[in-house]
This record gives C-alpha cells, sequence and structure tokens, in this order.
C-alpha cells in the first residue's frame, strides 16, 4: 500500500434540497467540484446526498447530518494517469465534514484500470488534505 498526500481545494457548491419537514429536517443533493494537487493531481466531481437533522440552513457552519455518494475522479497518482470513482461518507458536525473514501472496485480506467485503497479526510474549508492508501 502507498499513501497519497493530496490537497484539495473545492471549487463549486450546489445543493437543491429536495425533501424538507422544516428548515433543520431536510434532505439534499449536492454536486461539488475539487482540484487535487500534492501526490495526486487532477480533478474531480462529487454527487452526494445530504440528511440534515439539526441547524439553520442560512448558516451552513450550524448543520448537522450524514451524507453518502460518488466522486468522479480524474487524476494522475503514482505517475499513472486515469480516473476512479470514491464511494464517499461521512457526517458534518460542528463545521467540520469528516468523511470516508473508498475506491469503487473496477472503476479504474486508463493506467489506473485496477486502483483500490482507501482513505479519509476532516474538511473544516474550501481547502483540505486527503490521506489516500491506494494500490496500483
Amino acid at each position: 500500500m502507498t499513501t497519497a498526500t493530496i490537497t484539495i481545494t473545492a471549487k463549486t457548491w450546489d445543493e437543491e434540497r429536495v425533501g424538507e419537514v422544516d428548515p433543520a429536517h431536510a434532505v439534499a443533493r449536492a454536486t461539488y467540484t475539487t482540484e487535487w494537487a500534492g501526490d495526486a493531481t487532477g480533478t474531480s466531481t462529487c454527487w452526494l446526498l445530504i440528511s440534515y437533522v439539526t441547524g439553520e440552513p442560512d448558516k451552513p457552519e450550524t448543520l448537522t447530518g450524514p451524507y453518502s455518494g460518488f466522486e468522479q475522479v480524474t487524476a494522475t497518482i503514482g505517475g499513472r494517469s486515469g480516473t476512479f470513482v470514491l464511494a464517499v461518507s461521512g457526517a458534518h458536525t460542528g463545521g467540520v465534514a469528516r468523511t470516508d473514501v473508498h475506491v469503487v472496485v473496477g472503476s479504474g480506467t486508463g493506467e489506473l484500470e485496477g486502483i483500490s485503497g482507501s482513505g479519509s479526510y476532516a474538511a473544516d474549508a474550501m481547502e483540505y488534505k486527503m490521506m489516500l492508501d491506494y494500490e496500483l
């Protein structure tokens, strides 16, 4: 296993509430894009489903709840280029998104065919670090 330290910078965030009981209790879907730098360089697009259970929508840092989704990555890692998909799950509490990721088996293309691995990050700003343990 090789560990990559990746600096991720969020570029866009688009969120829509698709089911709402009240302002604090809702289901939303979000799409966001990022740029990767460090031991892996590239870009990604992530699609999330979020279940908000507390907080105020006009103060995003107060929102809490779990989320899951998939992230399509186009990158160069370990000197090899291609694409792969990360399965993403986590929870937002206290203004921090704590996230676990796992490479979807069979999702690698190009020189990243056969990639496997997992990682995690804690994002409290638009730029954060992810540690990704992977095998090629």
